[in-house]
């Protein structure tokens, strides 16, 4: 996946600060974040490692600025900011469509960042939807922290998920698994069986629906019983 492809030594593209990114995001999905290193970018983009530290001061700000790559693709023009429930079920789908297309980067949220300020926006904006429904700081925060630990969850069951086979996109419950649901006592595992059905084909897109609309119900139950 050489950076250096097609280029020439007299005509090559000058480093920058979103090349550099642009090239460790396309190493991390394709490779993981363990590959990612100053020198394995540099070789990638036909420079040296230290030309590198003239627009990125290094590996943790560079993770930072993967991070905030990541939440800048979140797409909130579909978004109707009129019904704050409907927004917010749009944001967060769009985080896990953003997810599904860099798997590997998940982890880079899961670490300290210092997010820039146009990837901090779609938290404000998520913040600014819960306000105006009505919660207070504390539960906004709550709020978020609840649906953007959905969508990294989901996205990682769905992806890791050992019981599951996906092929062309379509996810079913592996062929070993199945058999071994098929043996149990229906006196023992009712509820097991009966539900062997509905993991022939598995929609993860009805499973991911079906969880936020959970959660977004309880968000407006939470609002019409303030003291509960």
């Amino acid at each position: 996946m050489s950076a250096k492809a097609g280029e020439t030594d007299t005509k090559r593209e000058p480093l920058s600060r979103a090349r550099i990114v642009a090239c460790a995001v396309a190493i991390a999905d394709a490779e993981g974040i363990e590959a990612l290193s100053m020198r394995r970018v540099a070789h990638e983009l036909g420079a040296t490692p230290m030309a590198l530290y003239n627009h990125v001061g290094g590996k943790d700000e560079l993770f930072n600025e993967i991070a905030g790559y990541l939440l800048e693709e979140i797409d909130i023009s579909a978004m109707d900011f009129s019904d704050w429930a409907a927004a917010i079920k749009t944001g967060y789908t769009e985080f896990r469509r953003v997810l599904l297309n860099h798997p590997n980067l998940m982890a880079i949220l899961h670490r300290k960042t210092e997010m820039s300020a146009d990837a901090l926006r779609p938290i404000e904006l998520a913040m600014s939807l819960f306000r105006s429904a009505g919660f207070t700081p504390e539960e906004a925060l709550r709020a978020h922290w609840t649906l953007s630990g959905y969508a990294m969850g989901h996205v990682m069951w769905q992806l890791t998920n050992p019981l599951l086979e996906e092929d062309g996109g379509v996810y079913s419950l592996s062929e070993t698994i199945a058999q071994q649901r098929r043996a149990l006592d229906p006196h023992e595992f009712p509820c097991l069986l009966e539900s062997l059905p509905s993991l022939e084909v598995c929609d993860m897109d009805a499973a991911w629906e079906f969880g936020i609309d959970t959660i977004i119900g309880g968000l407006k139950a939470k609002l019409a019983t303030p003291d509960s």
